[in-house]
């Protein structure tokens, strides 16, 4: 494991901020929660949809709050989230294909999405990938990957800081400038939580994540966890840009199945 100096370190950083796919692309998933004090993991579906815009990675989700019970179809109608990733961070979200999208502002952003999971708005939107304070740390072994360390310092008075933030570790790969793990610091200098990118695959000629796991961590000790889990996956899409407008009252596209790959 080599280190690297700062003039490296600061083109991993653009390198990793410029990563994108060939074209458009969409995810089923599951998320797998595991409870600290159960033995038994929830599982609920979801539906990712990923683009690009002048601002940087969009995304939007369809997340189904019932629990998937022997495989079966979910009929409820999904929660949908509107993510809009980069230097300026913006998350919307409804429960209702009725209802206006509505943007998630302060602590909101810091809340579970829904009861079962503990994935918040501010997991997605990842706004420490933008800020503009941090330091390199070095190597180190990441689940049998060398992964290149920096510390992510939130800008002082941000929303971030503001909600006791005081850093985020980001460890990116030392091939690919991918996106290994987080961990998300208190002021106390105490994890609060850790995110690790457990598994890749290779989908119609484009790597793609497919096993991530986000962990909440008190005292130095993991307490729940939720699993992202891929299960069929397509790449090389096209999407109108409304799709990821929170204003346009476009629905999210739908995918002919031949489109998919099962993983």
């Amino acid at each position: 494991m080599e280190k690297i100096d700062a003039e490296e370190g600061a083109k991993r950083i653009a390198s990793f901020r410029a990563q994108r796919l060939n074209g458009d692309y969409c995810l089923k998933f599951q998320l797998e929660h595991k409870p600290k004090r159960s033995s038994r993991t929830v599982r609920y579906n979801g539906v990712m949809f990923g683009s690009w815009n002048e601002r940087g990675p969009v995304s939007r989700f369809q997340l189904y709050p019932e629990r998937v019970r022997r495989g079966k179809l979910v009929e409820v109608p999904p929660i949908e989230l509107i993510v809009q990733n980069g230097v300026t961070p913006e998350v919307w979200i409804r429960h209702d294909a009725a209802e206006p999208f509505t943007r998630i502002k302060d602590g909101a952003l810091f809340e579970p999405i829904f009861d079962g999971v503990i994935y918040t708005p501010f997991d997605l939107q990842m706004p420490f990938i933008y800020w503009d304070d941090y330091e390199y740390e070095g190597p180190a072994n990441v689940l049998s990957r060398i992964g290149q360390r920096f510390l992510m310092k939130p800008p002082e008075g941000s929303l971030s800081a503001r909600h006791g933030i005081s850093g985020v570790r980001i460890a990116l790969d030392d091939m690919y400038d991918g996106l290994l793990e987080f961990e998300v610091f208190g002021v106390d200098g105490e994890p609060r939580s850790e995110f690790t990118l457990r598994s890749f695959q290779k989908v119609q000629g484009q790597y793609i994540p497919k096993e991530t796991v986000l962990s909440k961590v008190d005292g130095g000790n993991v307490q729940d966890s939720t699993g992202f889990r891929v299960k069929e996956a397509s790449v090389g899409l096209i999407f109108d840009a409304a799709v990821f407008s929170p204003d346009s009252g476009v629905d999210a596209p739908e995918i002919s199945v031949e489109l998919f790959n099962v993983l």
